[in-house]
């Protein structure tokens, strides 16, 4: 098969740069190249045919729940490295064969999120596009709205019915056949976790295009109201009367229900007037575009005078049940960011103070806010207090656990034996969530003694997951030489040739080595979309 495994490790290190990845890679993929040298792709091309054979199986998704706004929680997932590259290489053919027949018009455009996917507009931002598409049906006299969401979009997806979709997309011949084989059982796998036959796992950009394209038959059948649009699961049929409004949402129902998905009641209404203005549409849109124009153009007297003060009170006001609190978080507190980093002044004190207030309240902010704490490596207080919200009755969700830790790993204070101990315990607790167990274990490794890395020496299993053994194996890199070495030499005579690889590559490092490390990005680097959070 003509895969492109070098496009595919590139969008998934692209995710773990943005922050994106559920799970996040110790060292962002750093190592895999030097790992494997050559042999990688030839590896994964091996696995594909082993796959295709039924020999042996993908392994289990590595799983952990993310908090949502309200204090719910959403599961996300992600496939072990091998088989994530595999996945999105797939994926990223399938892509490329469905993409000429986008062109001829065979696939409905209603979807900007799908566009996303599109060579041509790799680059572009359809979530804007989708965003002026719908104020511009707005200006035009189109009053009434349908807004839906729809109910567990990824968990719900039918594998049967998506095999289906694909079969009809693609040509059937024989390597097609064989692509669209070996991702159902891949996709049969992973959802076994669940139940079993549905669901794509919520993580990797391959689940985002699988999903968009389960869609399409929505899309094209919602095609006959000239104003049905959509971004991922967010539908918008814009209407000119009410009973027009009326009529395209139970035709949408009818039609998700054919595909066996189903509307979130909660979130779905019909909308009118004044009221689109306030739930649609960011009043401070043209204040955001003003504030970028200025950033932008890189004059830092005009982004001292004219908008510092604005940036720190948009970050303020965000917290005030303001309705577009994401994009005005992401927004302001990336460009704060930028700015300081790029060593221009401003009143950090004040944005720090509010992550601080916001720490409990926000847990679904976590990785945002320790993007922006990590600009002051040196801060004690701000050690402290990630330190004592870790301690504290406050750390529920493991996700929130794992985004400061890895925050924490990148402060450079010497931190006391309580503190250690801490994190020796936390990282022999079994009931911690495995990423997280792994992160403790880095920074007794970092901030420990000779003493330390000896105890994380003596808690090294072979049961333990090879997430948590490479993360130990990091953790004593700094141990003696001899202890060191009587360690590796040891756990090589009974571990995996993969072990064995990365022992080798710890080994050949110049300096000592814990995690991806990367400076934040600076005013020429500035880029529409997410933050960059590590």
């Amino acid at each position: 098969m003509n895969f492109n495994y070098k496009k595919a490790l590139r969008r998934i290190k692209v995710e773990e740069l943005k922050g994106n990845n559920p799970i996040p890679d110790i060292l962002g993929f750093l190592h895999l190249e030097s790992l494997y040298k050559k042999k990688l792709y030839s590896i994964l091309d091996k696995l594909f045919e082993d796959y295709k054979s039924g020999c042996i199986k993908p392994a289990p998704l590595l799983r952990i729940d993310v908090p949502k706004p309200n204090f719910t929680i959403r599961p996300m997932s992600r496939p072990k490295v091998k088989d994530w590259i595999l996945f999105e290489a797939i994926v990223e053919l399938i892509g490329t064969k469905i993409a000429g027949k986008i062109e001829n018009e065979y696939i409905c455009k209603r979807s900007f999120s799908f566009l996303n996917f599109l060579p041509k507009t790799e680059k572009d931002n359809n979530w804007i596009k989708f965003d002026d598409k719908c104020r511009e049906l707005y200006t035009l006299g189109y009053k009434y709205v349908v807004v839906a969401d729809l109910t567990g979009y990824y968990e719900n997806i039918s594998l049967k019915e998506l095999k289906k979709r694909l079969s009809n997309y693609l040509n059937i011949n024989k390597e097609n056949k064989k692509i669209i084989e070996v991702l159902g059982k891949m996709l049969n796998v992973w959802s076994t976790g669940r139940v079993s036959g549905y669901g794509l796992p919520q993580g990797p950009p391959a689940s985002s295009f699988l999903a968009d394209l389960y869609l399409d038959l929505v899309d094209r059948k919602m095609e006959s109201y000239k104003n049905y649009f959509r971004w991922v699961d967010d539908v918008r049929i814009f209407c000119r009367t009410e009973i027009e409004a009326k009529k395209a949402l139970k035709d949408l129902i009818i039609s998700l229900r054919g595909i066996k998905l189903n509307i979130n009641a909660k979130k779905t209404k019909i909308i009118g007037r004044k009221e689109i203005e306030k739930i649609l549409f960011d009043p401070l849109k043209p204040s955001l575009n003003f504030i970028d124009q200025i950033i932008k153009s890189g004059d830092i007297f005009r982004i001292n005078k004219t908008i510092l003060t604005s940036l720190v009170g948009i970050f303020e006001n965000s917290f005030l049940d303001d309705s577009f609190e994401k994009r005005h978080l992401v927004f302001s507190l990336y460009r704060l960011s930028i700015i300081h980093a790029s060593g221009i002044e401003l009143d950090t004190n004040k944005v720090i103070s509010l992550i601080k207030e916001n720490f409990i309240s926000k847990p679904h902010h976590a990785g945002l806010f320790c993007f922006f704490l990590t600009l002051f490596p040196k801060d004690e207080t701000i050690t402290e207090f990630l330190i004592s919200f870790l301690k504290s009755e406050h750390n529920i969700y493991e996700w929130q656990e794992v985004k400061i830790l890895q925050c924490l790993l990148r402060f450079n204070i010497e931190l006391n034996t309580s503190y250690i101990q801490f994190f020796i315990e936390s990282a022999k607790d079994s009931n911690k969530h495995f990423t997280a167990r792994a992160y403790y274990f880095l920074l007794v490794g970092k901030h420990g003694s000779n003493r330390d890395r000896e105890l994380i020496v003596d808690l090294y299993s072979s049961s333990f997951d090879q997430y948590l053994k490479i993360a130990i194996i990091l953790a004593v890199q700094e141990l003696g030489q001899a202890s060191r070495n009587e360690f590796y030499s040891q756990i090589k005579n009974e571990e995996s040739e993969e072990i064995r690889q990365f022992i080798n590559y710890v080994k050949s490092l110049k300096y000592p080595l814990y995690y991806l490390d990367r400076e934040h990005p600076r005013l020429e680097s500035l880029e529409e979309g997410e933050p960059v959070p590590y």
